[in-house]
C-alpha cells in the first residue's frame, strides 16, 4: 500500500466521503493499510465495500485520516504567546475579537482561547467559530459546554465545513488557529488552505499554525513572522 493505485483511492474516497488525493499520500497508505487489517479485508475495492453498507467502519475510518486529536492549551509556550502578546496587541485595537478555530475538532483549543478572553474580560461580545469536518457526534462534544462560563456558551458556536473544498467564511477574523491540520494535506492543497486562512484575516490578525508547521515564504503569502508558528498579516 506504500504505493496506492490512484483508482483504489477513488473508489475509498467516494466510499468514505473524503477526498483523499488531498492528502499526503504516505498519510493516506497507512491509513489503508490500517483499515485493511481492522476490517480483516484484502483489498482496496473490499475495504470501500465494507466502508459503503457499514457506518461504524465508515466512522472510524474517517477519523483515522481526519486525525482529530487536540487538548486545553495544547502547546503550552504557543498559548502563553497568545497570552502575552498576540491577545494584548489584539485588545489594545478592538474590545472583543473575531476568532475562528480551523480544523477544531472536538473543540478543545477554541475554548482554550475563550478562557483567555474571560481573563481578560473581553469574552462578551467576542465571536468564536470553530469548524471541522468530522462527524456530527464529534460536533456534539464541541458544542457541550456546559462547564464553560455563560459568557463562553454564547460566544462559541461549531460548524460543519470541509477546509478542502469549502470556502473561508465570510466574516473577518482578528485570529485564525488551523493547528497540526495541514501537515496532513499534498503540498499543493496545503498552499490553496494557506491562501484561504490568510483571505479570512484582518490586516494584523494572527495567523497561529501547530508545533509542526511554519509558512516558508511569509513576505508573498501578505504575512510577517512573529515567532516560529504565529504570523501577522501584514497591510495592504
Amino acid at each position: 500500500m506504500s504505493s496506492t493505485p490512484e483508482s483504489d483511492l477513488r473508489m475509498v474516497a467516494r466510499a468514505s466521503g473524503i477526498s483523499l488525493l488531498d492528502y499526503a499520500p504516505q498519510h493516506v497508505a497507512g491509513c489503508l493499510q490500517r483499515a485493511l487489517v481492522h476490517n480483516g479485508v484484502p483489498t482496496a475495492q473490499a475495504l470501500a465495500d465494507r466502508l459503503s453498507r457499514d457506518r461504524r467502519a465508515r466512522d472510524a475510518f474517517r477519523r483515522s485520516v481526519l486525525v482529530g486529536v487536540t487538548s486545553m492549551f495544547r502547546d503550552e509556550q504557543e498559548f502563553a504567546l497568545l497570552e502575552r502578546r498576540l491577545l494584548p496587541e489584539l485588545l489594545a485595537r478592538r474590545r472583543s475579537l473575531s476568532v475562528w478555530a480551523a480544523g477544531c475538532s472536538t473543540g478543545e483549543e477554541l475554548r482554550s482561547v475563550a478562557m483567555l478572553l474571560e481573563r481578560r474580560g473581553a469574552l462578551a461580545g467576542s465571536h468564536l467559530l470553530g469548524t471541522d469536518i468530522l462527524d456530527e457526534s464529534v460536533l456534539a462534544a464541541a458544542r457541550d459546554t456546559a462547564e464553560l462560563p455563560p459568557t463562553a456558551r454564547s460566544a462559541i458556536r461549531f460548524e460543519q465545513q470541509d477546509l478542502i473544498s469549502a470556502s473561508a467564511p465570510a466574516a473577518r477574523f482578528d485570529l485564525v488557529l488551523c493547528r497540526n491540520v495541514a501537515i496532513y494535506f499534498t503540498p499543493a492543497v496545503q498552499r490553496r488552505l494557506q491562501r484561504r486562512l490568510v483571505a479570512a484575516l484582518r490586516p494584523g490578525g494572527f495567523l497561529m499554525l501547530g508545533h509542526s508547521e511554519t509558512v516558508l515564504n511569509t513576505g508573498p503569502a501578505g504575512l510577517e513572522a512573529v515567532s516560529r508558528h504565529a504570523f501577522r498579516k501584514v497591510a495592504a
